[in-house]
């Protein structure tokens, strides 16, 4: 290899990984973000595009490859803009906004199948602390707002989550204060398995440290009054919880997947109690000042009991998407028909919007964007906890709105690299890049 390559891979590698270091600190940072703005974002972008342009083995190697994940990030902003009615009617604003929110999936399958350490030095240690800092900025706003404003938690992050106009100053002043909003509470629920996994392959000081990380991400989610990240939360936790009981109580012999399935089955026992515990837990988060927490409980009871729910639950949303599936399974809305969508299911409005042939094909375009960011994921021993926080992003995108979260996929995409390309302590590394890219490794030793 010439010095000349040598040099034009360094170049490649150095902005491949800056791109991403500056895009996690840049949208994990609330008050960087806003100071930002969205050509910062567009920046971090284009110098990974520049770094992987200068990749020549990987453009020899998988050319067509690259391709298709360019397409595929370019297009799906504009199909679920006027397929599934993201963006409202600002398409330049959401295209950016979207494009970027697959930037982290891309960037994770690039990464793994190009094979270079390189690309995710110091990643860890930035996305720890782009998180840990806004967590604890948001815990000390809430708790401000609960002491100080009134009795109870001042809704700062339910704020950032509001799109009406006149806002923008009041919400740039939230930003500045680096609290975290919708996107990020979510975020922290996703990444609950990831911290769980960082206590499990710990020790000492860092197991104390991944700990009481633990315990302010639970704090966050709670003070921010978003009812569902909070169910969620709990789901989570409690399968953990009863998956931890089980493997100690079995000595080990229970392995983690299995405990973990087994950690849900006590869940059902819940769902067979679930009006008497609904009512309970109405009463005391009504008691307690969680007014919405109690609203979109009793909502939900209604709907359990066959009722018909408050025009502002989104309940009543996500039966005006199921009514477009059912007239149009296949195909989805056709042209020039009345579209039925929720505007707060990303699943249930793509397949109401493309039907499942249409939901097919955007599925096949997350895979191809994503495209070597599994690699020897089943033979991964940790494959069980990102299971589980893949799953909560799954149900955040039935239930709600992921498409624009992007704190939400660079958590979890990030998060999944780091996990497969990691060492789990005290034992041998079971993921090796080179056992999928052994033509691109033998082209660099040349």
């Amino acid at each position: 290899m010439t010095e000349r390559i040598r040099k034009t891979e360094q170049w490649s590698a150095n902005l491949c990984n800056a791109s991403i270091l500056l895009y996690v600190l840049w949208l994990l940072l609330p008050a960087v973000q806003t100071t930002g703005r969205a050509i910062t974002g567009v920046v971090t972008v284009g110098l990974f595009a520049i770094g992987v342009l200068l990749d020549g083995a990987s453009w020899k190697r998988d050319w067509l490859g690259l391709l298709l994940r360019a397409f595929c990030i370019a297009v799906m902003p504009l199909l679920l803009f006027f397929f599934a009615g993201r963006g409202g009617d600002n398409l330049p604003s959401f295209y950016v906004q979207n494009g970027m929110f697959w930037f982290p999936l891309v960037f994770c399958g690039y990464a793994r199948q190009r094979g270079d350490s390189r690309l995710w030095r110091w990643l860890k240690g930035t996305l720890l602390f782009a998180v840990t800092a806004t967590v604890l900025t948001t815990i000390f706003w809430l708790v401000e707002g609960m002491f100080f404003r009134g009795d109870t938690v001042y809704a700062y992050s339910r704020s950032l989550g509001c799109a009406e106009p006149g806002y923008e100053a009041y919400l740039k002043e939230l930003m500045l204060k680096n609290i975290g909003g919708y996107d990020f509470v979510y975020a922290m629920v996703a990444a609950l398995p990831l911290t769980i996994l960082g206590m499990q392959h710990s020790r000492g000081g860092k197991r104390a440290a991944y700990t009481v990380l633990l315990a302010l991400q639970t704090m966050m989610i709670v003070l921010s009054q978003y009812t569902y990240a909070m169910l969620y939360a709990a789901v989570i936790l409690a399968v953990e919880i009863l998956a931890a009981i089980i493997r100690w109580l079995s000595r080990g012999k229970v392995k983690m997947g299995l405990s973990l399935v087994c950690g849900v089955l006590p869940l059902l026992l819940v769902w067979f109690l679930r009006m008497p515990l609904l009512k309970l837990a109405t009463t005391l988060f009504a008691q307690a000042g969680l007014d919405s927490f109690a609203f979109s409980l009793e909502q939900l009871m209604i709907a359990l009991q066959g009722g018909a729910t408050d025009e502002n639950s989104r309940l009543v949303h996500y039966q005006t998407a199921w009514q477009g599936i059912r007239q149009s399974p296949l195909l989805g809305s056709l042209p020039g028909s009345e579209e039925l969508l929720s505007r707060h299911s990303d699943v249930l409005d793509v397949l109401s919007g493309m039907g499942i042939l249409g939901s097919a094909g955007i599925a096949v375009m997350i895979a191809l964007m994503g495209k070597g960011a599994w690699h020897h994921f089943w033979n991964h021993p940790d494959k069980a906890r990102l299971c589980v926080m893949w799953l909560s992003v799954l149900v955040t995108a039935t239930l709600g709105t992921v498409c624009y979260s992007r704190d939400v996929m660079v958590v979890a995409a990030l998060g999944t690299l780091l996990v497969l390309e990691g060492k789990p302590a005290g034992e041998t590394p079971v993921v090796s890049t080179a056992a999928f890219t052994p033509a691109m490794n033998e082209e660099r030793e040349e």
